[in-house]
């Protein structure tokens, strides 16, 4: 699945003008706060994304909780009770790719629609049609395949938020950085 990745600038951008609204703040008030937590800048535009990331969790400190958007299609089912093996790790990884901004569609038919094209075989049995569906090699074989997309998004997204991750980190490696970086706030 080649889902667009949304402009994290943009979206930051978004989510303050959305926080000033929530909290209330008349323009005199919002301008005094972006020059306070923004390094002195006075518009969200000039700012750059770890000064708007300054000013969102500040503003977060104030008051602002931000809202998660709906999900479209089937949700994944709830693995607390059941089996922990690559099938609910594939869905764990899958609900994190979304809340992270990697995966436009974090449903369980989205899920479903990138497990088959990764089943198929080229010019053979069409893929395995749903997540619940795969046992042993498939199922190892296509959570390797999500973690290897994971890791990519993971080192694109910090390097542009400006680090510096190292190429030869692990995905494991990246996921903790990454994390650090964005206070666990998934």
């Amino acid at each position: 699945m080649t889902a667009t990745k949304p402009n994290p600038r943009r979206q930051l951008v978004t989510m303050i003008h959305i926080a000033r609204t929530q909290l209330g703040m008349d323009e005199e008030s919002y301008r005094a706060n972006l020059a306070h937590f923004g390094n002195c800048k006075t518009s969200s535009t000039d700012m750059t994304i770890p000064e708007l990331e300054t000013v969102l969790e500040a503003f977060k400190k104030l008051g602002f909780k931000p809202v998660k958007k709906a999900v479209k299609g089937r949700l994944s089912p709830s693995t607390a009770k059941g089996p922990k093996d690559e099938r609910s790790a594939i869905r764990a990884l899958w609900i994190f790719m979304h809340r992270a901004g990697f995966v436009e569609d974090g449903s369980e038919t989205a899920l479903n629609a990138w497990v088959k094209r990764m089943t198929a075989q080229p010019d053979g049995p069409p893929g395995i049609a749903e997540v619940q569906w795969l046992r042993g090699d498939d199922a190892g074989k296509t959570l390797n395949s999500l973690k290897r997309w994971a890791r990519r998004c993971l080192f694109e997204d910090l390097k542009k938020r400006g680090y510096q991750p190292d190429p030869k980190d692990s995905y494991n490696q990246l996921l903790q950085r990454w994390e650090r970086i964005n206070g666990a706030m998934l």
